[in-house]
């Protein structure tokens, strides 16, 4: 099943595939290998954005730059190393690791 939410006022939508028997971890592998890639080729294609106000979490950091410039990363990685030098602050979930 696929349902889409969101916020109208600034079009932007969340997708939210469910798979039934997704606790086991080896269709989550599997449908993430299917599933990510189609739909974040999709957004890029679309000019849409992988990423909102909160940042990408655990499964979209090495999609980022879809949407967004090398100099857009380095500025938001700029950003939370001013707020959160320390990194204690949801860590490893905003950004893609620097190269």
């Amino acid at each position: 099943m696929t349902t889409g939410y969101g916020h109208i006022g600034d079009g932007n939508i969340h997708l939210n595939v469910s798979i039934e028997g997704y606790e086991d971890q080896d269709l989550i592998k599997a449908a993430s290998s299917l599933i990510d890639p189609f739909v974040m080729d999709y957004v890029k294609q679309n000019k849409g954005s992988v990423s909102a106000e909160h940042g990408v979490g655990l499964q979209k950091p090495n999609y980022l730059h879809y949407s967004k410039s090398v100099e857009a990363i380095e500025m938001m990685r700029s950003i939370k190393d001013t707020f959160d030098p320390n990194g204690i602050m949801n860590p490893y979930k905003v950004l893609p690791k620097a190269k």
